[in-house]
């Protein structure tokens, strides 16, 4: 039995899945008893609470921590993130995911595990493992492959000029005679040490940044000093399209903007223009030194081991494999965080089959009702007709 302890922490923005994430973790665990929990909740009244509801698991009760607030209050994402750090107690690991998060058995010792053999095996010193977690479907498929790992293989330029990742592609990890190492966290699945939390604390001064979070916080990462790999074998799995719940950018339309936060990250990430470097608001602004780049290595490394190109906004490099370990594609959404990420199936596609599923069945009504007017058209023609020859 193992007395290492890890330290989850989990955001949660009115979200009743919440409490099956707290009892999949606790249920699934291999050392139960060393598992503490920073859980953030921002629920509206009458919201489910998240809490541990078996009987068998109440004895953990005492291991979770918790901050409330009502979801007004709620800042983002990255806000939520950066109060769930402030329970850490110097746990020996640190593991993020979302509040929609199933796990397989054991996942403690795994976790575990593979960080230990990729620092025996590499010559990386510290280590995160992090990716996009395959969709809760694919939990109780009882013919899943746990060493096919989606691997977040390249990241691209969005919208907004703000470097985003590709989705995910299934890699084969058992085929593979390297680790496979990315310059890629995952919001909703990362594990480290305890003391990457020391050299890469949160910082509170992001508010309702999305787009943005995962990059920054990659970059910031791997400038402390760490490699950051994709597990060789699946620990927990994430609901992503949660079309049936509240989110914070809607429930709080009128003032979740994130234009502050924005010019903050790209002046960390050197994206800024000179203009922008005057124009960080003051409450966003603080401790940039405390909250930026590590001092192990530079950005502009970082860039290049990215393949990221910030002056002509390309990215050269793909991170996956040789193809012959590529299982299949996972189709994402362009957004981050506890979101759309990872989506299993294209979502497009299910958008475009209700359109032209409506479509045609409204052709087909109107048709069905054209020859039903038409047919009741010829009947009263033919009635005419038989009065006017009886009249004569």
């Amino acid at each position: 039995m193992s007395n290492k302890t890890i330290f989850v922490s989990i955001a949660s923005y009115r979200d009743f899945y919440c409490s099956r994430t707290l009892e999949s973790l606790y249920t699934n665990a291999a050392n139960p008893q060393n598992i503490y929990v920073g859980l953030c909740i921002q629920n509206a009244d009458g919201d489910e609470e998240c809490i541990l509801t078996d009987p068998k698991l109440l004895p953990y009760k005492n291991n979770i921590a918790t901050i409330k607030l009502n979801n007004y209050e709620a800042k983002g994402p990255t806000w939520a993130r950066y109060l769930c750090t402030t329970l850490f107690n110097d746990q020996d690991f640190f593991f993020q995911i979302d509040s929609h998060t199933l796990f397989e058995e054991n996942w403690d010792a795994t976790c575990i595990r593979m960080l230990d053999e990729i620092k025996e095996n590499t010559p990386s010193e510290d280590v995160v493992l992090s990716h996009y977690p395959p969709g809760y479907e694919d939990h109780k498929k009882t013919d899943k492959n746990k060493n096919v790992v989606d691997t977040i293989c390249q990241s691209f330029f969005n919208d907004a000029g703000m470097v985003s990742f590709e989705g995910a592609t299934g890699i084969d990890m058992s085929k593979e005679k390297n680790y496979v190492q990315t310059p890629h966290i995952a919001a909703g699945m990362f594990f480290c040490e305890g003391k990457c939390l020391r050299d890469v604390p949160y910082d509170p001064h992001l508010p309702n940044l999305f787009v943005g979070e995962e990059i920054l916080h990659s970059a910031r990462t791997w400038t402390a000093g760490y490699d950051i790999y994709s597990p060789t074998e699946v620990v927990v799995y994430h609901l992503y399209t949660r079309a049936d719940q509240p989110h914070v950018w809607d429930d709080k339309k009128a003032d979740f903007n994130d234009a502050d936060a924005m010019i903050k990250v790209k002046y960390l990430m050197q994206m800024h223009d000179n203009k922008q470097a005057h124009t960080i608001p003051g409450y966003v602004g603080q401790n940039m030194d405390k909250y930026g780049m590590g001092t192990k290595r530079t950005l502009q490394q970082y860039y290049d081991f990215a393949g990221i190109d910030i002056k002509n906004k390309k990215v050269t490099k793909n991170f996956c494999p040789k193809p012959d370990t590529i299982i299949e594609p996972t189709i994402v959404e362009e957004q981050e965080g506890f979101s759309l990420m990872n989506t299993q199936f294209d979502i497009h596609f299910v958008d475009h089959f209700i359109f032209y599923f409506l479509f045609f069945f409204l052709l087909l009504i109107g048709s069905f009702s054209i020859l039903y007017e038409f047919h009741i058209l010829e009947k009263a023609k033919r009635m005419l007709s038989k009065i006017m020859r009886n009249m004569k």
